[in-house]
Order: C-alpha cells, then sequence, then structure tokens
C-alpha cells in the first residue's frame, strides 16, 4: 500500500477511531495516543494491509486490543482504570435539559459491562454491521445480537428508572 492509498483508505477513518478508543478508555488525551499509535503501527506494516480481506475491522481489533493494553498497563502500575462518572465523553446539546439527559445516557452507557458497551457503541455510534461487530468482538453473530439486545434493555430500563424518579407519590 503506497502512500497515495493509505491517505485515501485510512485516515478518514481516524475519528472512527478516535470515538472507538475514547469509549473504551475514558481519556481524550489517551485515546489521541492511541490513535497516532495506531496510525504507525498501520503505516509500519502497510506492505501487509493489501492481504487483509476486511481492513476496517483489522483496525478496529487493533484499536480494542491497544486499548486493552493500556488498561492492563494501567492496572499494574496501580492506577485506577478511569471512572465513567469524571470522565465520560462531553456532548454538547441545546438546552440544559437535553443536556443533562445526554448526560445521564452516557453515565448509563459507561456503567454497561465492557462487553455491552462496546457492542452498543460499533452498532448504535459507528454503524457497524452484526457480521462486522463479531469480527471486531471475536464473536459469532447471534451472540453480537443478543449483547446489544441486553445492552439496550439494560439502558432502556436504567432511563426509566432515573426519568420516573420522583414522579410516583
Amino acid at each position: 500500500m503506497d502512500q497515495k492509498e493509505f491517505s485515501i483508505r485510512l485516515v478518514p477513518m481516524k475519528d472512527k477511531i478516535f470515538r472507538f478508543a475514547r469509549s473504551i478508555l475514558y481519556d481524550v488525551a489517551e485515546s489521541e495516543d492511541v490513535t497516532q499509535d495506531i496510525f504507525e503501527r498501520l503505516w509500519a506494516g502497510r506492505d501487509r494491509l493489501d492481504d487483509c480481506r476486511n481492513l476496517d475491522a483489522f483496525v478496529m481489533v487493533s484499536v480494542k486490543n491497544l486499548c486493552y493494553d493500556r488498561i492492563r498497563r494501567r492496572r499494574l502500575r496501580h492506577e485506577g482504570v478511569g471512572d465513567p462518572e469524571t470522565s465520560a465523553p462531553c456532548v454538547a446539546a441545546e438546552g440544559a435539559e437535553e443536556s443533562d439527559t445526554v448526560s445521564v445516557m452516557m453515565k448509563v452507557i459507561a456503567g454497561l459491562p465492557e462487553t455491552q458497551r462496546t457492542v452498543l457503541h460499533l452498532r448504535d455510534i459507528e454503524g457497524y454491521e452484526f457480521n462486522q461487530i463479531a469480527v471486531i468482538m471475536d464473536m459469532n453473530e447471534p451472540a453480537v445480537r443478543v449483547t446489544l439486545s441486553r445492552a439496550r434493555k439494560a439502558v432502556r430500563e436504567k432511563m426509566i428508572k432515573i426519568m420516573e424518579y420522583g414522579t410516583h407519590d
């Protein structure tokens, strides 16, 4: 793969890579580092990229693995993994109520188990197909569907509980 093809096929994935890394790491600076590291690794191994049948899935698996490696290193150094309460992604929204709802939703999603959160992000935010998510997550397609369904149900139930709090006497 030459520089032109690399620029055409991989550089447009930059924002998607960053968002995926941030959904795992909850840290902007570290997500930017992961994005940069992935591009360095992809460039160094660009000769082998032509052999990839699904380049998009390969890149996202690489991002996921690099993020998990960083989390493991953090744990080994006895640091916290990141607090979803304080480091959840910021979302600009119109109006205080809408902003609060989005903030609550991000916290609810951050509280999901890692697999559910990742599958939900890949499907509902990044728009990946089930077969692509199955490759990225090393799961079979039915398991991806079940995981996504459970994640959506958990978010829906928690949001209903939060939104109805205090409305019943």
